[in-house]
């Protein structure tokens, strides 16, 4: 019975405490043909894009002077073997995926834009 319980309960944590995510929420759910639809180069203005996905998180500038604004958004969940008693802290990671929505302007209107998405994963614990 406690073996039944011990499980039920690491299932339980796992399943609440597995998943994480940061960045803007606005690009969240955002594909690379929602954005096409949402910003067109030559005629979306900072003010448009502002008003669609609020602040950048970074901004920049280009070699030639055109401002840069990035938008990023990433969601992880933590591997299973976490919550393996003592495995766990020598070995640690998650993984998922990140967006990224870089917007370059030549003036007050967008120049060029893109969407990416990536799979990433992190590793640590006292194992490395």
């Amino acid at each position: 019975m406690k073996n039944v319980t011990l499980a039920g309960c690491l299932t339980a944590l796992l399943a609440l405490s597995a998943c994480a995510s940061s960045g803007n929420e606005s690009i969240k759910n955002e594909t690379g043909a929602t954005i096409d639809q949402k910003i067109q180069d030559g005629v979306t203005t900072k003010d448009q894009v502002r008003a669609q996905f609020g602040d950048p998180m970074d901004t920049s500038f280009t070699d030639s002077g055109h401002e840069v604004w990035k938008y990023a958004f990433a969601k992880s969940k933590a591997d299973g073997t976490n919550f393996i008693p003592y495995y766990g802290m020598f070995s640690s990671g998650s993984h998922g995926s990140e967006k990224q929505l870089s917007i370059i302007f030549n003036g007050n209107k967008v120049w060029h834009h893109s969407l990416s998405n990536s799979a990433v994963t992190s590793h640590g614990g006292i194992g490395g």
